[in-house]
């Protein structure tokens, strides 16, 4: 058998190659066109289930927690908490917004320049502009939520958790005229009363309060509807930031101010620190657990949910800018503001983009409000003048003129 040539044998080996290139090449190209046809859609997630009224945006802003005069930040400034966890598919926006509540909702007394009710100021429904507070509305806005459903502003300065049944069946009653398949979003905001009142409210009462409206919701909100259940505030952490500014803690020995939501604040309590902080405890633990219910039950149905997060919606992150230098109790601007910032990051709509440009709402202009919530007139004072805000607030709902206004 004749032997082959070393150049037949280098011409086969050369073809062989070839070969292999090419299978590898086919090989590659087949893989991707394997991976192209199953890859995730960028319209999917929350374009696809949200209002049709939504905006979609190119780029997250992320507004900053409290009122800057300066210059308006950009979208990637001072970002919100970090949101409790959601589902990958955010809910469609809700056509009704609500509020139960005390003056934490109502922005009691953000200074001293405006006090009593405010609620365009509000954490929840606020709509001034240049506040620096940018509020729960104000993104629902932003993201094309018309509201159109409207919005329920039940909450009440100066009531406690007794009146929460009161405040749930306004909106229930709202929510009876809402379109078939729309849903509404009630923030739930109170225990702070019951909490600071001399004497305080017996655990078992408040839970008893509190399953009593719950079960006005769970019975008259539509079905896919939802609550987010605030926290009492840590008024511990009041205490330590408090006693550590000068001026604060001189304006709270003044015997005026000794019944301040003692012991945390004033020094005229019953109750030692101890006993107080166990007190603010068990609310909050009944909150968490009436919530828990909730999801765990409706939830599950798609009926009603519920969320909470004490880490976020506590107020742990405030500075004594964020309390009001009007009596050191109530949130300021910027309070009112990281109020808002925290509210959203713990909500079902903390993934969704807002538009680019977004943060804008928040900002606050030179001669506008400061930092501490003090109005210096300006922007403030010319988009929100205080006769128009006065008017429909609840200033002569309070339990008592030693609690007035929270």
């Amino acid at each position: 058998m004749q032997r082959p040539s070393a150049e037949r044998i280098i011409g086969i080996a050369l073809a062989l190659s070839a070969l292999t290139l090419v299978a590898l090449l086919a090989i590659g190209f087949g893989m991707d066109l394997v991976a192209g046809s199953h890859s995730s859609s960028p319209s999917g997630g929350f374009a696809a289930q949200a209002s049709a009224t939504a905006t979609p945006a190119a780029a997250t802003a992320t507004p900053a927690g409290s009122p800057t005069p300066s210059a308006a930040p950009s979208d990637s400034q001072s970002p919100l908490p970090t949101p409790a966890p959601t589902s990958s598919a955010s809910p469609a926006l809700p056509a009704m917004l609500a509020t139960i509540g005390d003056s934490y909702t109502q922005a009691w007394s953000v200074s001293p320049t405006y006090k009593r009710d405010h609620p365009a100021y509000s954490w929840a429904v606020g709509t001034a502009k240049g506040d620096g507070v940018f509020s729960l509305r104000e993104r629902f806005a932003a993201l094309g939520d018309k509201l159109a459903g409207g919005v329920v502003d039940a909450a009440t300065s100066g009531k406690k958790m007794s009146d929460a049944a009161r405040q749930a069946t306004e909106i229930v009653t709202a929510a009876r005229k809402l379109a078939p398949g729309a849903t509404a979003y009630v923030t739930f905001e109170l225990g702070i009363n019951d909490l600071c009142d001399n004497p305080t409210t017996d655990p078992a009462t408040l839970e008893t309060q509190l399953r009593s409206a719950i079960a006005i919701l769970r019975s008259g909100l539509p079905n896919g509807s939802r609550i987010l259940m605030l926290s009492i505030p840590d008024f511990s952490h009041f205490y330590s930031i408090t006693q550590a500014n000068a001026k604060a803690k001189a304006f709270l020995s003044q015997p005026a101010y000794a019944q301040t939501c003692a012991p945390f604040l004033g020094s005229d309590s019953p109750l030692t620190m101890a006993a107080a902080q166990e007190l603010l405890a068990t609310y909050d633990a009944t909150l968490g657990q009436v919530c828990d219910e909730i999801e765990a039950t409706d939830g599950t149905a798609g009926k009603l949910h519920c969320r909470s997060n004490e880490a976020l919606l506590s107020e742990k992150d405030f500075t004594i800018k964020d309390l009001s230098t009007v009596d050191y109790f109530h949130p300021s601007l910027s309070g009112q503001g990281k109020m808002a910032a925290s509210a959203w990051a713990a909500g079902y709509w903390a993934n969704v983009r807002l538009p680019a440009g977004a943060a804008a709402l928040a900002v606050g202009r030179a001669g506008g409000p400061g930092a501490d919530g003090e109005a210096g007139g300006g922007a403030l004072a010319g988009v929100a003048p205080a006769v128009p805000l006065l008017l429909g607030s609840r200033l002569c709902r309070r339990n008592s003129a030693r609690h007035t206004g929270r």
